[in-house]
C-alpha cells in the first residue's frame, strides 16, 4: 500500500535538518532594513525608566507628524536575532496622548514580571505602523514610535486618545522569533507518520499504511532553543491537523497563527493535545498522535512560535 502525503509536497522539499547557525542570524541582522526612521517627535520624546520598567515620557509641543517615525532609544548589544520579515515579536507597550502626555495604555508585563508579553507580527503581507516600528529590532531594544494621525487615528480612538493628534508609544522588545520552527531536526519514533517541510517551513504529513496507535503520544521533530512551555502559558502556534483518513482538519499555515490557550482552557478551546506541549521549548516542532477514539484518530503538527 502506498503511503499517503497530506498535503502533497515534493520530495525535494524534505529538509533533513532545520539548523539556523549564529552566523546566519548575524547576517540577517546586518541585512535588515527598517521601513520607519527617526523624526523630530520620536527623537524629541524623553523617556525615563529603563528597559522593562513602566515608562514615563515628556513629549515635545507643537510638532506635526506627517508620517510615522520611530527611534530606538535603548539598543541591545546582542543583535544576533532581529525582527525581520515573517517574525513574531513579543513586546510590552505603553501609549500616550501626545498633547497632554497622559498615559492611554500599558501592557501588564510592565507592572508584573510574571505577566507574558503581547505579540505583534512583522510581515509585508499585513503592514501597519505598529509592527513596522519593530522591524530590525532585537530583544532588549526600547523603541519610541510617533504614529501620524492619518495612520493611527483608529488605534488612538480605541485607546481613548484624540484621532487628530499623533499617538506616541514606547515599546520594549522582549523576544523575536520566526513563524516556523527552527532548530535541530530529530527522527520520529517508529509508528509515527513522516513529516516533511518546504522552504517556508510548511509541514506535510506522510501517513503510514497502518492503523493509528491507541492513545495520545508526542515527539519532538525539531528542537527549538526558546523558553520552556509551562502549563499556564498561552501557546501561539502554527497548527496542522490531519485525520488518519488523510483529511485536513486545520491548517493555520493558510489561515494565520493560532492561540492554543493554556492547559486549563482545553475545555473551551477543544485542543485536547495542549498538555503535550508543556515542557517543550519555544521554536520546537512537536508531532502528536491523538487516538482516543478510532473514529477520530488524527495527527497534529505544532510549531511552537511563542508563549504569551
Amino acid at each position: 500500500m502506498l503511503r499517503r502525503l497530506v498535503p502533497a509536497t515534493a520530495a525535494a522539499a524534505l529538509l533533513l535538518a532545520g539548523v539556523t547557525g549564529c552566523s546566519a542570524q548575524q547576517a540577517a541582522a546586518a541585512d535588515c532594513e527598517p521601513t520607519l526612521h527617526p523624526g523630530a517627535m520620536s527623537d524629541g520624546v524623553q523617556v525615563s525608566g529603563g528597559f522593562g520598567e513602566t515608562p514615563d515620557v515628556s513629549i515635545p509641543d507643537d510638532l506635526q507628524v506627517l508620517s510615522t517615525q520611530r527611534t530606538v532609544v535603548d539598543e541591545a548589544e546582542d543583535r544576533s536575532r532581529v525582527a525581520d520579515e515573517q517574525s513574531l515579536v513579543g513586546v510590552n507597550m505603553a501609549f500616550f496622548d501626545s498633547t497632554s502626555g497622559e498615559p492611554l495604555y500599558e501592557s501588564p508585563g510592565f507592572a508584573a514580571a510574571d505577566q507574558s508579553a503581547e505579540f505583534l507580527m512583522v510581515s509585508e503581507d499585513a503592514p501597519n505602523p505598529l509592527s513596522e516600528s519593530l522591524r530590525c529590532a532585537a530583544p532588549g531594544d526600547r523603541v519610541v514610535i510617533a504614529i501620524a494621525p492619518e495612520e493611527g487615528s483608529q488605534l488612538a480612538m480605541q485607546l481613548g486618545g484624540s484621532p487628530d493628534a499623533p499617538l506616541v508609544g514606547v515599546i520594549d522588545v522582549v523576544s523575536t522569533g520566526p513563524l516556523a520552527a527552527q532548530g535541530s531536526a530529530r527522527g520520529l519514533p517508529n509508528g509515527y507518520p513522516a513529516v516533511v517541510t518546504d522552504h517556508e517551513g510548511r509541514p506535510g504529513i506522510v501517513l503510514p499504511p497502518r492503523d493509528a496507535p491507541a492513545g495520545t503520544s508526542s515527539a519532538v521533530r525539531v528542537e527549538g532553543d526558546g523558553a520552556e512551555v509551562e502549563a499556564d502559558d498561552n501557546v501561539v502556534a502554527q497548527l496542522l491537523v490531519v485525520g488518519w483518513d488523510g483529511a485536513v482538519q486545520t491548517n493555520s499555515w493558510d489561515t494565520g497563527l493560532m492561540g492554543l490557550g493554556n492547559e486549563q482552557q482545553v475545555s473551551e478551546s477543544g485542543y485536547t493535545f495542549r498538555d503535550q506541549l508543556t515542557g517543550k521549548k519555544v521554536g520546537s516542532q512537536v508531532v502528536i498522535i491523538e487516538n482516543e477514539s478510532d473514529a477520530d484518530a488524527k495527527v497534529v503538527v505544532v510549531d511552537i512560535i511563542g508563549v504569551g
